[in-house]
């Protein structure tokens, strides 16, 4: 397996990759250093052409930035990375790119669209759907039959309520609680959350 980004969040999958005792390549990243893998694993910036039929997962938490990067990927993107001490449903469907971090629970039914990131201690209930590239920080919750639009930030410790639907591109801010529903590209914060202002532009 191969990981593009040598952060510290792949810090955090290359030890869950150690974990599920998975061959390890290295990593790519385009910047100049230091980075929190050992330096001895860095095969440089991205190039196709260096190990080309090795999965790879992308470790980078932007949500835009890793939207952009599987853009211009060519390697084969892996099965969903789950850390060993995270539960998922046998009836959950994970898509190639999802990680999944410690102490994670998602529950019957849930369905994760590509390179979504499922932070330490998240908690998806029952029929939960969640878009591509979206970042559910830690202990946050995603309520039974609630839906999550692709591109969203969900920030540490907020709950999207069972049955509320937030909108592509949201951000929800740290420990708000969305009850009903968000528009798509807002940022909300607040208990209920309520939309303070666009978060960015469709366009973008």
């Amino acid at each position: 397996m191969i990981l593009y980004g040598g952060g510290d969040h792949a810090l955090g999958l290359w030890e869950t990759i150690q974990l599920l005792e998975l061959p390890f390549q290295g990593f790519f990243d385009d910047g100049p250093g230091p980075f929190a893998l050992p330096e001895s694993f860095h095969l440089g910036p991205y190039d196709p052409t260096v190990h080309p039929n090795v999965h790879l997962v992308i470790a980078i938490t932007d949500n835009a930035i890793r939207r952009n990067l599987a853009l211009r990927v060519r390697h084969p993107i892996a099965s969903a990375l789950v850390h060993p001490t995270a539960y998922v449903s046998p009836s959950a469907k994970l898509s190639p790119g999802v990680t999944v971090l410690p102490g994670a629970v998602i529950h019957s039914a849930v369905q994760i669209d590509v390179h979504t990131i499922i932070n330490t201690g998240v908690v998806v209930e029952h029929f939960v759907r969640i878009g591509a590239f979206c970042h559910l920080s830690s202990r946050s919750v995603a309520g039974c039959r609630s839906e999550v639009g692709s591109g969203c930030l969900i920030a540490t410790g907020a709950i999207v309520a069972p049955g509320a639907k937030v909108g592509e591109g949201c951000v929800v801010g740290a420990g708000s609680v969305v009850l009903h529903e968000l528009p798509p590209f807002t940022k909300a914060w607040g208990i209920p959350a309520k939309p303070q202002a666009s978060s960015f532009s469709s366009e973008e």
